[in-house]
């Protein structure tokens, strides 16, 4: 795609550099060339096409929400995409139209679509030292240009590429530059401190047009977003492997994945653009930051007669390499620690001789699956030294990540670019959340040694849709509840000291926020798949260190058992609820106890069920009436009722009755409760709500046939349908 109709192929020769006055610019217009001059131009042209061919030149769009590409350099020509601001180019050519403005044909990706077209100058952002030299040598830099154009009624359609809409930010005033008018408001504070610090380094909006609470949602899924056993409690949700890997909180990967907590000098080097720069990307500076490494000098890297300072440097410089030699080094200090892997001894068994210095393939549930498999994957590739580890691994971060739309640290490990080559949240490099961080911290230290940190770097910054509107804190503590799920539970409920909260499932675990660090209990319920209760699971919590510590009670598994309904039809009519207690685990509970628990009492509670949802349905709770069924009465006299023993159960009910026929319509909500006790502290348990009306209760036993036709309990129960049908005639 190298130098298809760009600048000097459009105009042939008819094309004369004009200056113009006052701007120290010089530009290209249309009139027949002298000998000289189009030996200007043709010199012009072999040394960009030498740049371009050596190493692509990547570049940002920049300035803009989107901007049209266009089929030709021109604002009236057909667009051949609409690409977001952020969106990565590789420049081909220049050209300068009869309006004295500066285009550059650019080749770009529209997800797997190699697509090219032209780009007004003032409208990228470039890093390429390269580039910017050959522009300040044959009079193409725009940046007299940029000081020309952009005045004030003109500035709305540079900004916005010529057609691409306003800029977004809610602060355009006349103080905050074109730059930071890309970013939110909230951006600002930071950008502007690291732009008077370092003037030469350009700020780049990606707009990804994503909601920030479906990102969280979809990056906390799957095992995509982890930490590692030295993150606080408060950040971990549950083991994710043997080797000391947690699933990540909610809390902290909002807090790594939110750009703006980044934008400082130590961290923002994760939005850096990895482009190649011979000034600074210099041995000496790779040198000096392995110094303290298991990658120093001390000795040739394994199977090589080169250190390791040279094999990031050489693969980084070589020709048609898109990747930072930095970018390698901190890389592989990051993957690799300490140095210790048994994936780059060289010795593991089966696998002697072979490296994997980015730990390419290597995953898995348990240490040793994760080491087979990153040792099988150098070993097919036939990585046999450190040179061919890293040049290998090199060419997979070039090649297919770079390349396609992955471009910085922050997308490595987080693809939230729609116009990526891979589906949104897919083809992430590390799992860890803090990777870019870490590693942009080292790539500063890079720089530094390097004396380059006010080189002019370029800086791709996402922005989302929704976002809070202050970065998100570092959680300090966490009131989330995380319950290993067991077998057969898919109800995304869980019942915290009796009331019920919207529970989230992810990782194979259900999770919800507390309202409090006060919980104690924490219940789930399965059901069949007519929505009928046939388990209870049970947790205690307790808080400490920041966190909630959720601990299963197996003997409390089942503790209370739902057993339907029935209709009362002797006397006064009524609905009876029936809950059921295992024998053994009551006698349990009375003598030794079940993990420090003792049995006090248990009974039901019921309330309608117009009301529930309105009100906790919890003993003593407002608008919620309860019967004992075992424990002592209001005079200290132990009662112990006991309505039936079916199928290993003792069962006892909760009766409603008198109920007039305005209310036999009407549902009620029932459920069992339980009082513990431990160490001298009650604890209340509840079981499954349900709820019924006792006139569909009574249409449901005519229709399964349980009375003979014309017996008493047959008419009684037509006879309560028929009174609650004569109620609204």
């Amino acid at each position: 795609m190298k130098n298809r109709r760009g600048f000097w192929g459009l105009l042939c020769a008819i094309i004369i550099a004009v200056s113009i006055p006052g701007t120290g610019w010089e530009a290209l217009r249309v009139r027949a060339l002298e000998p000289e001059e189009a030996a200007w131009v043709e010199e012009a042209r072999g040394v960009l096409k030498d740049i371009v061919t050596e190493r692509e030149v990547m570049a940002l769009v920049y300035l803009c929400q989107e901007y049209a590409v266009r089929r030709e350099p021109s604002l009236q020509s057909e667009p051949v995409a609409v690409v977001p601001g952020g969106q990565t180019v590789f420049i081909e050519d220049a050209y300068m139209d009869d309006n004295y403005e500066a285009w550059t044909y650019v080749s770009f990706y529209d997800g797997e679509t190699q697509m090219s077209g032209y780009v007004q100058r003032n409208n990228l952002a470039c890093s390429d030292e390269r580039f910017l030299s050959w522009e300040a040598e044959y009079g193409m830099n725009p940046a007299a240009y940029m000081m020309m154009t952009m005045s004030a009624e003109t500035d709305a359609a540079q900004v916005s590429g010529g057609d691409a809409g306003s800029v977004s930010g809610g602060d355009a005033g006349p103080t905050i530059s074109p730059e930071l008018r890309q970013f939110p408001e909230s951006y600002h504070p930071a950008l502007k401190a690291l732009k008077e610090q370092h003037p030469n380094w350009t700020f780049v909006a990606m707009n990804t047009g994503l909601d920030w609470n479906t990102v969280i949602a979809n990056e906390l899924v799957g095992g995509k977003s982890l930490v590692d056993r030295s993150f606080a409690e408060c950040t971990r949700e549950g083991a994710y492997d043997d080797s000391g890997w947690y699933y990540a909180s909610k809390g902290i990967l909002e807090y790594f994945m939110d750009p703006r907590n980044s934008l400082k000098e130590n961290t923002v080097f994760q939005f850096e653009q990895l482009t190649y720069n011979e000034s600074y990307h210099t041995e000496a500076a790779v040198e000096a930051f392995l110094n303290n490494t298991f990658m120093n000098s001390s000795q040739n890297a394994p199977g090589t007669v080169m250190t390791f300072a040279h094999i990031f440097w050489a693969i980084g410089k070589e020709e048609g390499r898109k990747v930072s030699p930095f970018h390698l080094a901190s890389r592989v200090y990051q993957e690799q620690g300490r140095g210790t892997s048994a994936l780059i001894s060289g010795t593991y068994p089966g696998y002697e001789g072979y490296y994997n210095y980015f730990n390419i393939k290597a995953s898995g549930k348990t240490t040793e699956e994760i080491i087979v498999n990153g040792l099988k994957y150098a070993k097919d590739n036939n990585w046999y030294n450190a040179y061919f580890s890293i040049l290998g691994g090199s060419n997979i971060i070039s090649e297919n990540y770079i390349t396609k739309g992955q471009d910085t640290l922050y997308l490595q490990k987080y693809n939230v670019n729609p116009r990526s080559h891979y589906p949104l949240y897919t083809h992430q490099y590390m799992q860890n959340v803090a990777a870019p961080t870490s590693e942009a911290k080292s790539i500063k230290k890079l720089y530094a040694s390097a004396e380059s940190l006010n080189s002019p770097f370029v800086f791709k910054i996402p922005v989302f849709n929704n976002m809070p509107d202050e970065p998100c804190p570092m959680p300090q503590d966490s009131t989330n509840v995380v319950l290993e799920t067991p077998a057969g539970y898919t109800d995304a409920t869980i019942y915290l000291d009796g009331v019920p909260y919207a529970a989230e499932v992810r990782n194979g675990r259900t999770m919800v926020d507390a309202p409090n660090k006060a919980a104690k209990t924490a219940v789930m319920y399965k059901y069949n798949t007519n929505g009928v209760p046939t388990g209870m699971s049970v947790w205690s919590l307790s808080y400490a260190g920041g966190k909630y510590t959720a601990t299963l009670q197996p003997g409390l598994t089942d503790l209370l058992t739902y057993h339907g309904f029935s209709v009362r039809i002797t006397g006064k009519s009524g609905i009876r609820f029936k809950t059921g207690i295992s024998p053994t685990t009551r006698e349990t509970l009375l003598s030794t106890g079940i993990s420090g628990y003792k049995l006090k009492e248990y009974g039901t509670l019921v309330m309608s069920n117009a009301n529930y949802g309105s009100y906790p349905m919890i003993k003593g709770g407002e608008k919620v009436l309860s019967g004992m069924a075992y424990g002592k009465n209001a005079n200290g006299v132990l009662e112990d009722k006991v309505f039936e023993y079916v199928d290993g159960r003792y069962r006892y009910t909760s009766v409603l009755v008198g109920l007039p026929a305005e209310q036999y319509k009407a549902e009620f909500a029932f459920r069992g409760y339980i009082v513990l006790e431990k160490d001298g502290v009650e604890t209340t348990l509840y079981g499954p709500v349900v709820a019924r009306s006792i006139y569909n209760l009574a249409k449901q036993i005519l229709d399964m046939g349980m009375y003979a036709p014309d017996s008493s309990a047959d008419v009684f129960l037509r006879k309560l349908i028929s009174d609650a049908d004569a109620v609204e005639q």
